[in-house]
């Protein structure tokens, strides 16, 4: 499944490198995502291992009732490691490189599934519950990537 996610991000950059539309939809298995803004193609894609900083804004697909946030409602960046957050935002994150802008659709079963998220204050970026099986929206920029954070000890 990587190698397929990693060929279509080659074909999304050669379509844009040919002028295509900025606004360019695409689609990997189960996750829909439109680029908004391209950073330099130069850009160091994250790994599964690597920790991210990034500004975003999850919606519910459903009325699009904001849900999460990074910092500040998304004026800042938040620090996550790529292999802690769902899955279907795993995925797409694997694709970007810094700058990019993306707004990522993501199914339930790449998101919380059919238990959806609780809400339990005082969690700094989580505003709302999350239904079960809900669609989520996010319009995420990423900002640089990092190497892991050491373990706790």
């Amino acid at each position: 499944m990587r190698r397929t996610m990693r060929a279509l991000a080659a074909t999304v950059a050669l379509g844009l490198a040919a002028g295509a539309a900025a606004a360019a939809e695409m689609t990997l298995p189960g996750i829909r995502y439109e680029v908004l803004a391209s950073g330099p193609t130069t850009g160091t894609q994250p790994t599964r291992a690597d920790g991210v900083m990034m500004r975003y804004v999850g919606r519910l697909a459903e009325g699009g009732a904001v849900f999460s946030t990074s910092a500040e409602n998304g004026a800042e960046p938040s620090r996550f490691e790529v292999r802690t957050v769902i899955p279907g935002m795993s995925a797409a994150l694997q694709l970007m490189r810094p700058g990019d802008r993306w707004r990522i659709t993501i199914p339930g079963y790449l998101a919380y599934g059919r238990l959806g998220r609780r809400y339990t204050p005082p969690e700094p970026n989580l505003k709302r519950d999350i239904p079960p099986d809900s669609v989520l929206v996010f319009d995420v920029e990423l900002v640089s990537v990092a190497p892991p954070a050491p373990p706790a000890r």
